[in-house]
């Protein structure tokens, strides 16, 4: 038997990445969807699971396994350099892996399970950091600086992480490091990529576009960890959401139908978008039914719509296999944007249901598994084209 470095899932860092995220977001959205059948609101604001727990788990849990199997893959080949040793990679997992089982046996109430998050994040942070720095591209430090930010946010989050205390900014502004990196990412990828498939000329955004979309969200951040007006921290937001309209636009071409993972990329940036107009609007004041909409739109927006899209880019184009959505998958699309919808029409009408939350939250623990169940196999076995794997 060969040993566990020379497994395939191993020989880069984000296959074991993406089977974590995929195997744990649907565990988890699953069992969210459990609290709401069996306990309602009670379960969901006291219960061992409760409201603290999906959202630590959901934006540090789901997101940080993301981010990790994007960035360190995308630093790697704008680098040139290995990401991951086979020790540090397993580290990175296993206190991963830990601070999620860890959070479920000890509760939001014990400092363990943050204790573990938090050194996951900063070994991340120390691997992007290393790959960026020695290199000396300067223009990708914003993704160092936002992995920092989402180390400091943990440790707030778990600061806070008494109900009473947590129920402000910090339950959720740990979405806002990740939209930015995806963001970010989104203006370099989407552009090419569209022009390979579509056979167009690349429609780049620029230089301001991208500076908005990756350094907007935290600007945003920063606003909302000091005392200025409600009304700034709007246009600020606002302006992100404007920026991200403009390059939908730019990037937008009718063929795009024909490509249901470009489109599903484009469907993420929009409702992400969306998310910041619904946040604008409830900064400014305005009667939008409260933030929950807003966070949730970001959420899915990024840790859903966009992700499974540039999952999928990824997965195929890095074991050898043909860069489109395969034909299985698309039928749970219809799953999935229905669930979307319906979550971000809950706080309008008929408002927020332990049933209808139930139905969401499972819908989208479905389409994570589909996932998991088209994409898994690529991840664990051996490169299509029969080429040896990139090592991390």
């Amino acid at each position: 038997m060969s040993a566990w470095r020379d497994w395939p899932v191993f020989s880069a860092g984000f296959r074991p990445w993406f089977v974590l995220m995929l195997t744990f977001a649907s565990l988890a959205m699953a069992a969210w969807a459990g609290v709401w059948l069996t306990a309602g609101w009670g379960g969901a604001l006291q219960g061992p699971l409760d409201w603290r727990w999906h959202a630590h788990e959901m934006v540090f849990g789901v997101g940080t396994a993301l981010v990790a199997g994007f960035l360190t893959t995308a630093a790697q080949n704008w680098t040139g350099r290995r990401a991951w040793s086979p020790a540090v990679l397993l580290l990175a997992l296993g206190l991963w892996l830990a601070a999620r089982v860890s959070s479920v046996v000890a509760g939001a109430d014990a400092l363990i399970p943050y204790l573990l998050s938090v050194a996951t994040e900063l070994l991340l942070l120390v691997v992007v950091a290393r790959l960026i720095l020695l290199s000396r591209q300067w223009h990708n430090l914003l993704f160092v600086l936002a992995l920092l930010l989402t180390v400091l946010l943990d440790v707030a989050f778990a600061a806070q992480r008494d109900a009473i205390a947590l129920a402000g900014w910090i339950a959720w502004a740990g979405l806002l490091p990740i939209v930015s990196m995806l963001l970010f990412i989104a203006q370099r990828v989407v552009p090419p990529f569209s022009a390979n498939r579509l056979g167009i000329a690349p429609r780049r955004t620029g230089r301001t576009v991208a500076a908005v979309l990756g350094g907007g969200p935290l600007v945003l951040l920063g606003l909302l960890a000091v005392p200025v007006p409600d009304e700034l921290r709007a246009v600020v937001t606002a302006g992100i959401a404007l920026t991200a309209g403009y390059a939908l636009v730019r990037w937008w071409h009718p063929a795009m139908m024909r490509e249901p993972m470009l489109w599903l990329l484009f469907a993420g940036v929009l409702i992400v978008s969306l998310g910041l107009v619904w946040l604008a609007l409830e900064l400014a004041g305005l009667p939008v039914h409260g933030r929950d909409g807003a966070v949730h739109a970001m959420g899915l927006g990024a840790l859903a719509v966009m992700a499974l899209g540039m999952m999928t880019r990824v997965s195929a184009g890095h074991t050898g296999r043909p860069i489109a959505l395969p034909g299985l998958f698309r039928p749970v699309l219809v799953i999935l944007l229905a669930a979307v919808g319906l979550r971000l029409l809950l706080p309008i009408w008929p408002g927020l249901q332990p049933s209808w939350l139930a139905v969401t939250a499972g819908s989208l623990s479905l389409v994570y598994l589909a996932m998991l169940i088209v994409i898994g196999p690529w991840l664990i076995s051996e490169r299509a084209d029969a080429r040896p794997a990139a090592r991390r």
